[in-house]
């Protein structure tokens, strides 16, 4: 797989100010739209993957949309905080929600979250995936992936990992691995994927299944080993390091998927407006280079293909925590 691999357009993009154009024309409901600030809710810290891919966009996002856009961060609850927060909001545009594959997950836990995410958002459109990577202190002592499971069987109860929350892919793929090899490993929950990194860092922690965008630069600087990735294939930024498909869990394939949510009811023509103007934002190649450069890979879509996607991983990991004896009843 080549680097340029990682940057993907859509055709979407190109058609993204036409359809604009057309749909302020016809609608009565977009002739001030938006006529101020749009808020860009992330539920994490800043410098996690959502943040990152925000903050990559969102300058391009005001362009198309003749608006600024804010980052806002509420972290909490592996994005829960935030997407409630959205999700009880004004249906009127103003504010967008960059929500998470955790969006999938969260609806099939025994703690259910205060929304559900099928139901209690205007589906926007698909922004990004990205992989996570397996990463653990140079002071743990191992440099691969097989070595870790070996010290942890070592040391039942002895290991800790971190996580940005109960239900986060991080914690099921970790809770996954540990299954599969009979692993006593402590979860300790964190406010997001960044304060989850910092955690390894300061020695807090012993592992992390990390996002790219808060572990890449550190990996890069030897301050963290990359022991796996999580793609299906090896990652083109951290060539040599291998999947964990290929190591210690057959068949596992998981990357973070983010795509952009608002409050239920928001109109249909203001939906599309955003879909266009984030499909546009996503195929401009400066936005393009720091997704790929922050380990993401640009994806678009429309409303409905969106919406479909989003349902198709509510069953998939409905499947998969029903498989781990971590699913309660929606």
């Amino acid at each position: 797989m080549q680097f340029g691999n990682l940057i993907r357009k859509s055709v979407l993009g190109a058609l993204a100010v036409g359809t604009t154009a057309v749909l302020a024309a016809t609608s009565p409901v977009l002739a001030d739209y938006p006529e101020r600030p749009i808020t860009m809710v992330v539920g994490s810290s800043p410098g996690s993957g959502p943040d990152v891919l925000a903050r990559s966009m969102s300058e391009e996002l005001a362009a198309a949309l003749g608006q600024p856009v804010v980052v806002q961060n509420k972290p909490g609850a592996a994005g829960n905080v935030a997407a409630e927060a959205v999700s009880r909001g004004d249906p009127d545009g103003y504010e967008i929600f960059i929500g998470t594959i955790n969006m999938a997950i969260a609806t099939w836990l025994p703690a259910k979250p205060p929304f559900d995410p099928a139901t209690d958002f205007a589906i926007v459109g698909r922004v990004a995936s990205i992989p996570n990577v397996v990463v653990v202190s140079p002071d743990l002592g191992v440099n691969t992936i097989e070595e870790f499971v070996d010290l942890a069987k070592s040391k039942p109860g002895d290991l800790n990992y971190s996580s940005p929350g109960v239900g986060s892919l991080q914690h099921m793929g970790t809770d996954a691995m540990a299954n599969i090899h009979g692993i006593d490993i402590v979860h300790v929950p964190y406010k997001g994927g960044k304060a989850s990194t910092t955690a390894v860092l300061a020695g807090e922690v012993d592992m992390f299944m990390a996002g790219m965008p808060p572990a890449l630069p550190q990996i890069k600087a030897g301050a963290l080993i990359a022991l796996a990735v999580s793609s299906a294939e090896e990652f083109p930024l951290l060539p040599g390091v291998p999947t964990l498909a290929a190591t210690v869990m057959p068949d596992y394939s998981a990357e973070a998927w983010y795509g952009l949510f608002m409050a239920k009811g928001t109109p249909p023509e203001i939906v599309d407006v955003v879909n266009a103007a984030a499909n546009k934002a996503l195929a401009d190649p400066a936005v393009a280079e720091r997704f790929a450069s922050a380990g993401a890979v640009v994806q678009t879509s429309t409303p409905a293909d969106f919406a479909g996607f989003v349902a198709q991983e509510a069953e998939r990991w409905k499947t998969n925590l029903e498989e781990l004896g971590l699913a309660g009843t929606r």
